[in-house]
């Protein structure tokens, strides 16, 4: 077994200046190497400990058992570990400007811990192997930590305090745990090109313009906890494929944003949670397989959220608070449901059926609301409820040719409302009540319009200067109307 405990100061220079005082410079350098006998059952050990400015240090250890020891201080300091066996630890702490650590450890149940203090630091860690741990810790600003992790049972920690911070994860392999806490402005941490299951990553942001996000992953049963305070947060998720996997991310600010395109594979859950100003939540193309679930919560005014998801059995939840929020989801398949809920003034719900046996239910309660339904399939339901005054209800359907079966259900509460359908197809219910006065069931051209044969159209009013204008086309329709109050005018025609 070989023990090296190695302090050296290659360069020192003093100089006595009259008048000046005392000027001192130190140079550091250290190499070692170290290798163990096959018929050793333990390993080396080594420490370094270095003082002053530009200090310099390499290690190198190979055999079972490697113990290695780094301590820098002050400035302009840069240190690399290398180490190859089983039983490995190294550690490092820098202190000043200027620090880099870079460590490249293969083998089985090994440890590395870094710690940097001070500007531009950068600490680079490389596992492969079994039971791998490695944690990085940086405060200042401008600093950068990253991770890649190769193997199973690996865990990986960074924490950075300060400005412009940057954290990465690059992992492959199952059981892993990944966490970075980060606080300060203009941080970033990510979860690139990781493949395996059972895969966990937690993220804390703290400050302004944070990003947090996750591209390239593949794998089964992981979990990605983002939460991020501040204003301009943004988290990405990109190219994600795998079963039951679990996305949950809270902001808390101005300017939120969560994007993701696309995630696939089944039984996944994403939850989104934003609480601010002008958040947006936009997945165009989000969720593809079946037996998806999707919860989006924003809370606060502007809010944007655009969410679609293809296959079957999915849910789709959204609830907005606020004013000028708009609200879209989009199902592409067979049995799936969306719910959206919007609370304010001048809010948009939009909710798209492509498909068959679906179900939607849009709510919204306030003023100068409006919610659009498009509908292509068959045996979709889908409710509409409004309270308030000024809300419209736009509802039509394409592809008349497909779209029979349907159940279409509003309820609007208030004054100077408005629904205006085209719906087509066949063996269609619709169900309209309107409960105030000034409200209004028409179409684009003066009336609505229910094709297709077998329709069955109910429209209840109650209260004064209502207006029914519609018609109903091919054969075997029935409608029916009521009107309770005064000054309501209904007209309704069948061809």
């Amino acid at each position: 077994m070989s023990n090296t405990i190695l302090k050296k100061s290659a360069v020192a220079l003093a100089l006595t200046l009259a008048f000046s005082g005392y000027a001192a410079a130190e140079a550091h350098i250290a190499v070692v190497n170290q290798d163990s006998s096959e018929a050793v059952e333990s390993g080396n050990n080594m420490y370094i400990e270095q003082g002053g400015f530009l200090n310099w240090a390499y290690a190198d250890q190979y055999g079972e058992g490697n113990d290695t020891f780094l301590l820098q201080l002050d400035s302009l300091q840069e240190a690399y570990a290398y180490v190859t066996g089983d039983f490995n630890l190294v550690e490092g702490e820098q202190y000043g400007f200027w620090n880099t650590l870079d460590s490249n450890i293969e083998g089985d149940e090994n440890v590395l811990s870094s710690f940097q203090e001070g500007d531009y630091n950068v600490a680079e860690v490389f596992l492969e192997g079994n039971a791998n741990t490695a944690i990085v810790e940086q405060s200042g600003s401008a600093n950068t930590g990253s991770i890649d992790l190769a193997g199973d049972y690996n865990s990986a920690s960074i924490a950075q305090s300060g400005d412009l911070n940057w954290a990465s994860f690059q992992i492959e392999g199952s059981d892993n745990y990944f966490e970075a806490n980060q606080s300060g402005s203009s941080n970033e941490a990510g979860y690139f090109s990781a493949t395996g299951n059972m895969n966990e990553f937690t993220a804390d942001q703290e400050g302004d313009g944070n990003v947090g996000g996750v591209v390239g992953a593949n794998g089964d049963m992981n979990a990605v906890w983002v939460q991020q305070y501040g204003s301009t947060n943004t988290f990405i998720a990109q190219s994600l494929s795998g079963n039951e996997n679990f996305v949950d991310v809270y902001q808390d600010g101005s300017s939120n944003e969560f994007l993701i395109q696309p995630i696939q594979g089944d039984v996944n859950q994403i939850a989104v949670n934003q609480e601010g100003n002008t958040n947006v939540v936009e997945a165009a193309t989000g969720m593809i397989g079946n037996y998806n679930t999707v919860d989006a919560d924003q809370n606060g005014d502007n809010n944007y959220a655009v969410f679609a998801t293809e296959g079957d059995d999915h849910i789709i939840k959204m609830d907005q608070r606020g004013d000028n929020n708009i609200a879209v989801a989009e199902s592409y398949g067979s049995f799936n449901d969306i719910y959206i809920s919007s609370r304010g003034d001048e809010n948009f719900n939009g909710v798209a059926l492509i498909g068959s046996g679906n179900e939607a239910d849009s709510r919204q309660i306030g003023d100068a609301n409006t919610a659009e339904i498009v509908i292509a399939g068959d045996d979709n339901d889908v409710y509409s409820r409004q309270h308030g005054d000024s809300n419209t209800l736009l509802a039509y359907s394409y592809d008349a040719g497909t779209t029979s079966g349907n159940d279409l259900q509003s309820t609007q509460t208030g004054d100077i409302n408005l629904i205006d359908t085209i719906i087509g197809g066949s063996d269609n219910v619709i169900a309209f009540a309107q409960e105030g006065n000034s409200n209004v069931i028409a179409g684009d051209e003066g009336s609505f319009i229910v094709g297709g044969n077998g329709g069955n159209v109910d429209i209840q009013q109650i209260g004064n200067n209502n207006v029914v204008t519609g018609g109903q086309f091919s054969d075997s329709n029935t409608m029916s109307v009521y009107q309770q109050g005064d000054y309501n005018v209904a007209t309704v025609v069948q061809y």
